[in-house]
């Protein structure tokens, strides 16, 4: 079985994308979306209360097959109240 992912610091205000990396709160994104950079910044979500552990995969962001976890998009972890 998997390790669990930590959760995350921050999320992107204008894609979703998640990030672990406390350095890029506050920075752009820039997430390729199509072709074109996304133009969101991470904003911190740093309380571990904010985030909920993933149902299905339990953290790991992987299924049981291995495969990417559908309901958290492999991040392991979704924002609480989504």
């Amino acid at each position: 079985m998997s390790e669990k992912l930590p959760p995350p610091a921050g999320r992107c205000t204008r894609c979703g994308a998640i990030t672990r990396d406390r350095d890029r709160l506050l920075r752009r994104c820039g997430r390729l979306i199509g072709y074109r950079p996304c133009k969101g910044v991470f904003l911190g979500r740093l309380a571990e209360r904010k985030w909920d552990e993933c149902d299905l995969c339990h953290a790991t962001g992987r299924e049981v097959a291995g495969a990417r976890c559908k309901q958290c998009g492999g991040d392991g972890w979704m924002e609480a109240g989504r």
